[in-house]
């Protein structure tokens, strides 16, 4: 009677099949999260670079980022259609309503907007009765051209006129062709205008130090996923760290990200960065400066307080459990 011959599997086959199936197994635990974002603009570079460079993936996250108007995005928050939106203004202005809403940490806590004007308007009262192109109302670019009027003793909607003109290319279209004299904008317009001799007037940051970006999340998210949430601030965390310290990396990720040449992303990137945060840390000044705003824009006479827009015991945890507090 002849025996069976048994063949052992090659040991190299053995290895594959058992790091494919800690490949699967990984991939199954990936948890899926949509970040809302508005366009490519250098103030989305964070999570951006989170995602792309692998720190989500660390945190058992699969990050998808949604092109979304923000103010849109709030009421895809509470429909769950996203996990997660990058913005300050919208996030402030519904929180103090009652929205259900809360800062998680902040990306970028400075200001990087312009007031850009056509030639022949050499000082910000020469735009009195004059148009000026914004992303939209309730825009954190509506914000700035409220702001800069205001402190020249013009009044928006009365001295000066705000004309929706939608993202960068819409509004530097807007100035070229003459329906507006003058937008609000960050880089790379004002790069833009450079070669049209169009000139940049007045810099958002030396009027007010509102803060720009921040992770906005439901508070239902932070009640019934706390670990997610934390993990996601870990990963963007990690991300704002490696824009510290891997700027050439970081301005290649934001060239393919916003289809720019190196030398327009380089641009960008050396605007933007003084503005990035280095732990995602939310002060209570900056906090309280945006609060302040966001109740006088809202024309609100109720106290409100700093908890009711923000919610740092998660960030507090990423922080201390990654070394940066």
């Amino acid at each position: 009677m002849k025996r069976k011959a048994y063949v052992t599997p090659p040991m190299f086959l053995m290895c594959f099949l058992s790091a494919f199936l800690l490949l699967s197994v990984q991939a199954q635990a990936q948890e899926k999260i949509r970040i809302g974002i508005s366009s490519s603009s250098p103030g989305f570079l964070p999570t951006v670079v989170a995602e792309q460079k692998g720190f989500f993936t660390k945190y058992g996250l699969a990050s998808e980022h949604i092109r979304i108007s923000l103010s849109v995005a709030m009421n895809a928050l509470s429909t769950r259609d996203l996990d997660y939106a990058i913005t300050m203004t919208q996030g402030i202005a519904g929180a103090i309503r009652g929205v259900p809403v809360k800062l998680l940490m902040m990306t970028q806590d400075k200001l990087v907007f312009f007031l850009m004007t056509r030639p022949g308007i050499q000082q910000v009262t020469d735009l009195r009765n004059k148009n000026i192109g914004i992303s939209y109302f309730g825009s954190t670019t509506h914000l700035v051209a409220d702001v800069i009027a205001t402190r020249h003793g013009m009044t928006p909607g009365k001295d000066i006129h705000l004309l929706p003109s939608g993202d960068d290319n819409g509004r530097f279209a807007s100035l070229e062709t003459g329906r507006v004299d003058a937008v609000i904008g960050g880089p790379p317009l004002n790069m833009w205008g450079a070669k049209k001799n169009y000139k940049v007037i007045a810099w958002a940051k030396d009027y007010t130090n509102l803060p720009q970006n921040a992770v906005i999340v439901t508070d239902k998210k932070i009640q019934q996923a706390p670990d997610q949430a934390k993990r996601m601030i870990k990963g963007t965390i990690e991300a704002l760290r490696f824009i510290q310290t891997n700027k050439k990396e970081a301005i290649e990720i934001l060239a393919a990200y916003s289809r720019s040449d190196r030398e327009t992303a380089t641009g960008m990137f050396e605007s933007y960065f003084p503005a990035y945060s280095r732990d995602g840390a939310m002060t209570n000044e900056a906090l309280q400066a945006a609060v302040d705003d966001a109740v006088i824009r809202a024309k609100l006479e109720k106290k409100i307080s700093l908890s009711q827009v923000a919610d740092r015991t998660l960030l507090t945890e990423a922080q201390r459990e990654l070394g940066t507090k």
